[in-house]
Parts: C-alpha cells; sequence; structure tokens
C-alpha cells in the first residue's frame, strides 16, 4: 500500500511537472496561409487602327497595350537612326548639357554624302574638314534623318559599320528583342527590320536617355556647314508629341515610331506607339495623331484591392484565428484592358499580436507596375486557453 501511495505521488508529481512545463513552453509563431487573386479586365478599348501594316501602343511604366496586325519582323527604314543613337551612347556616353567630342570628318564623310544622294536617300550636307560635335551627330542623324551622318557616326565611335553592326545587335539581344535586327546604321537597307511591338519597347527606352529625348523633341537644329535644319516629324508640339522617329524607304513604306506626353485625370502618362508599312511616311504620321488621341479614352482610375479585403489568415492549433488584411487602397491609373496580379508576401506572427500589427506586404502587378501596399491583422491573434496549453500539448 505504501508503494501504491509513493507510485502515485511520483505520478502526480511527473504529471504536475509536465503540465507545468507545458505550460511554460513558449508559443509557437503562427504561419500565414496566402490568398491568391486575380483581376480581370474591366472593359475593351477600341482604337482607330490602321487597315495596313501593323501597329502599336505603350506607355512608359505600363509596357505595350495593344497591338494591331501580325507583330513580324519588318523594315523600318530610318527608325533604325534610333537604334544607332542608343549604341553610340551606350558605347560612347554623353551627358546631358554637354557636346561631346569633336568628330573631323574627311573624304570618305563627303563620299558618303555623294552615294546616299545619287540613291534617293535623305541627307544633310558636309564638307571636308568640317568639324560636327557628338551631339551635333546625333541631331544631324536624329532630325534631318541624315543618312550619311548615320553611317560617319557609326563609324566614329565603332570603327567601321560592321562594327556598329555587331554591337548594336548584341545590344538588342541584351534588351531581350527577337524580332529587331540591324544591317545598317541608317536603316537604308532592308535588313534593318523589327515588329511595332518592339519599337514601342525601343521607344521607351531611347526616351529613358535624356539625350536622345531632348534631340527628338527639337524642331530643328542648326549644323556648321548644312546650317538650319528641320526635323521630318511635322507633328511636334500636337496633341503633346515629344518625338520621335519617322522612316520611309520603297521596302518599308511609311513608317513612324512616335511618344506623346497626355494629361490624364491629373496625370502625364508617356504614350509611345508604332506604325508600319503606310502607304506613305505622313499617312503614317497622320494615323498615329488619331490612335494618340482615342488612346485617352482607354485609361481609367481603378481601385485594384480594397482596404479591409482580406489577403491572408492565420490559423492557431489552438482554435483561434485573423485575417491580414490590406490596410489602405491599392489604385492606379491603368489600361482597362490589363489584368492584375495580387501577390502577398506575409510573415509568420506571433499570439496574442494586437489589431492592426503589421504582417507583411501586398503586390499588385499590373502590365509593367507594381502597386505596393501593408498588410496588417484585422483583429487580435488570441491566445490558447490554460487547458489546451497543458493538455492540447500533451496530447499533441
Amino acid at each position: 500500500m505504501r508503494r501504491l501511495k509513493i507510485f502515485l505521488f511520483c505520478l502526480a508529481a511527473l504529471l504536475l511537472l509536465g503540465g507545468l512545463a507545458s505550460y511554460l513552453r513558449p508559443l509557437p509563431e503562427v504561419e500565414p496561409v496566402v490568398y491568391s487573386k486575380s483581376v480581370l479586365p474591366q472593359s475593351q478599348v477600341e482604337l482607330p487602327w490602321p487597315t495596313y501594316g501593323q501597329a502599336a501602343v505603350g506607355a512608359r511604366g505600363h509596357g505595350v497595350l495593344a497591338t494591331r496586325g501580325e507583330q513580324k519582323a519588318v523594315p523600318i527604314a530610318s527608325i533604325t537612326k534610333v537604334i544607332t543613337a542608343l549604341a553610340v551612347l551606350d558605347h560612347r556616353p554623353l551627358a546631358e548639357g554637354q557636346d561631346g567630342p569633336d568628330i573631323t570628318l574627311g573624304a570618305s564623310d563627303t563620299q558618303l554624302f555623294e552615294d546616299y544622294f545619287a540613291r534617293g536617300g535623305s541627307v544633310v550636307k558636309v564638307a571636308e574638314g568640317e568639324k560636327l560635335s557628338q551631339l551635333q551627330a546625333l541631331e544631324a542623324m536624329l532630325i534631318p534623318s541624315g543618312n550619311n551622318i548615320a553611317d560617319s557616326l557609326a563609324r566614329w565611335a565603332f570603327g567601321s559599320v560592321d562594327g556598329y553592326v555587331k554591337y548594336a545587335n548584341d545590344m538588342l539581344i541584351e534588351m531581350g528583342l527577337t524580332k529587331t535586327q540591324v544591317a545598317d546604321a541608317s536603316g537604308f537597307s532592308p535588313g534593318s527590320v523589327s515588329s511595332a511591338e518592339e519599337l514601342v519597347k525601343i521607344g521607351e527606352r531611347a526616351l529613358s536617355n535624356p539625350v536622345i529625348a531632348k534631340i527628338v523633341s527639337q524642331k530643328s537644329a542648326s549644323l556648321p556647314v548644312a546650317g538650319e535644319v528641320t526635323n521630318v516629324n511635322w507633328l511636334l508640339g500636337q496633341d503633346g508629341v515629344v518625338g520621335i522617329k519617322t522612316g520611309n524607304t520603297d521596302e518599308a513604306g511609311g513608317c513612324f515610331l512616335f511618344a506623346a506626353d497626355r494629361e490624364i485625370d491629373g496625370q502625364t502618362i508617356k504614350l509611345i506607339g508604332a506604325i508600319l508599312g503606310a502607304p506613305t511616311r505622313n499617312q503614317a504620321i497622320s494615323d498615329s495623331q488619331l490612335i494618340i488621341q482615342k488612346t485617352d479614352s482607354g485609361f481609367e482610375k481603378r481601385t485594384l484591392v480594397k482596404a479591409g479585403e482580406a489577403v491572408g489568415q492565420y490559423q492557431a492549433p489552438w482554435g483561434t484565428s485573423a485575417l491580414a488584411i490590406i490596410q489602405e487602397d491599392i489604385s492606379a491609373l491603368v489600361w482597362k484592358e490589363s489584368p492584375a496580379e495580387v501577390e502577398s508576401r506575409l510573415s509568420e506572427v506571433k499570439v496574442e499580436s494586437a489589431k492592426s500589427t503589421p504582417t507583411g506586404t501586398v503586390t499588385v502587378v499590373i502590365g509593367t507596375q507594381q502597386l505596393k501596399g501593408k498588410a496588417v491583422l484585422a483583429q487580435e491573434l488570441s491566445g490558447p486557453s490554460f487547458y489546451w496549453r497543458i493538455l492540447g500539448r500533451i496530447l499533441d
């Protein structure tokens, strides 16, 4: 009997100590269950697309918004000069406000003028011994679209046009462009090709360079021998147009890579678009104006995630739970046809975390935009009862 009492006493002591140890053990942090969500487009956008060739329109920070026609590689004529400018400035950077080094033109440069002139290409008059700064050479190439200057600039920067072609094509591959390649610096060759969709991306890249952005926005420039030269892009300054390059050859037809700053719902949206394969260059420019004017109606201010919307849940082993919610609305000016994905990154939380405790971030991905907000607890995550802390863990 005495042994039984001792046994029962020891058993009770062990249970007491076990229960006490169980009670005093730190509670685990609670892992989240993350919700996923897709926001579908609200409506379709009808744009006045041309019936010929191919076209595309996009916006800085939004990516390519819409396209028309088969997006295949076709000749792009003098739009190639935008790629030339990108490659030259990538290889020989020029800060905004600087003229850069002088380029002394020789007999081979005057011969380029004669050759392009004889073939009906666009040219800028030059003279042997003339000095053009790097900036002036870029202006002469991009504003009056001098084919001869494109070749002279490529030779100066890369040693030869072939050297330029290799550098530029490597650059285009690094940009992830699969339908764009150059065969020359001027675009006079039909082997310099792209698609309207990829030209939108090239245009956005070019306009992010302040030197190019300033040049293509100029209506004219003054050169040592040629004098005052005017921009072929006659749409500059109308409907917010700020650039960027026209093109026209027999193989390419009329081409236009354009950009315009549009005021929409109190925000400035930089539209970038391209039209390829028009009957004439002027037709491409005219048709772009219709697209620019109509594109405004394709944007809308939309609340993508509303404050208080659940983005996840914390479920404790003892049965209590708490929602993770978005703290504030996530709203943006968006393209009506663009779907959105809501991605949440939630962390573990401690037991008895109070209401409004930060739990992570919510990211809405729409186009190339990433909009972020904060997630918090919708209510306190209550701790377990006294009995669960002892018995729940023992039984567990």
